[in-house]
């Protein structure tokens, strides 16, 4: 198996780290070889390309210099720094100007510029490196009764030029839960604009939660960071504006997994941090 850094400093660190405790538990329950990234610059969401392209740019390729230079890929667990990290690389190989601005500001901080390491999602290193089949034999509890709201949102589309949105839904088929079809898997949930235009964010997200559920959905399950962020920790909040009750339970993957294959101490899985109840437990 490849040696990896797990990059778990994900984007605004003590309201996701649910996320982040899970797809650790799950890295150690499956043996992965992936180390923590001591050192690694945390996710600021490519949002902020467009207010600061250097600052983003800048950021993600320190973080691809570090692990270059000790022979690691990176190991995202969601959508949010996979993309950023993706799209950093992806410029830099593609734009000499643009790699020069950043060698030389990497350099000052005594970094050498190395876009070496490889960016891979977790979903690829659970199909393409551990195995559909050994997955399967580590499930003890199916998730056949429960339809979920797998949500892909905007950070999806961006993130489709680098990675196969199909190894999510090859893991789904695995844990046994069934897909529902809503109208809004692709629309924003409003995270972009959240600190600027909160009530037009919470009206973009309740409005996608709402269709989740008045499409038979159990729970919803997240890629990134920020859709945790705002189906989760928002939710209340959303409910108002909808005027509706919700209640709809946000899992990410690794949970979902964790607890497919029987680990079910909340704690261990970040479960003891949602604001919605998980009800599949």
């Amino acid at each position: 198996m490849k040696q990896y850094f797990l990059f778990d400093a994900l984007i605004d660190t003590q309201k996701s780290a649910p996320l982040a405790i899970a797809a650790r538990t799950l890295i150690d329950f499956l043996k992965i070889n992936a180390i923590p990234f001591k050192g690694a610059k945390a996710d600021i969401g490519s949002e902020i390309l467009s207010l600061n392209a250097i600052k983003f740019f800048y950021t993600n390729a320190f973080t691809i210099s570090l692990a270059s230079k000790e022979s690691r890929d990176i190991l995202c667990i969601e959508n949010s720094s996979f993309t950023s990290l993706s799209m950093t690389k992806d410029a830099l190989n593609n734009d000499e100007d643009l790699k020069s601005i950043i060698a030389r500001q990497l350099k000052h901080d005594g970094i050498e510029l190395n876009l070496d390491a490889s960016i891979v999602t977790l979903e690829h290193v659970l199909i393409e490196e551990i195995g559909a089949q050994k997955l399967k034999t580590l499930v003890q509890h199916s998730f056949k009764k429960f339809n979920v709201a797998l949500y892909l949102g905007t950070s999806v589309c961006q993130a489709r030029k680098f990675t196969d949105v199909t190894l999510s839904e090859q893991l789904l088929d695995l844990a046994g839960v069934k897909r529902i079809r809503y109208a809004s898997a692709y629309e924003s949930d409003g995270y972009e604009i959240l600190d600027h235009a909160p009530q037009i964010a919470k009206k973009l997200a309740s409005d996608i939660l709402l269709d989740m559920f008045d499409n038979a959905a159990d729970f919803v399950l997240i890629s990134d960071a920020r859709s945790f962020m705002i189906f989760d920790l928002y939710q209340k909040e959303l409910e108002k504006i909808a005027q509706r009750d919700i209640e709809l339970s946000v899992l990410s993957l690794p949970q979902l997994l964790l607890l497919a294959f029987g680990v079910v101490d909340k704690k261990s899985t970040g479960l003891d941090l949602h604001r919605v109840s998980i009800t599949m437990i």
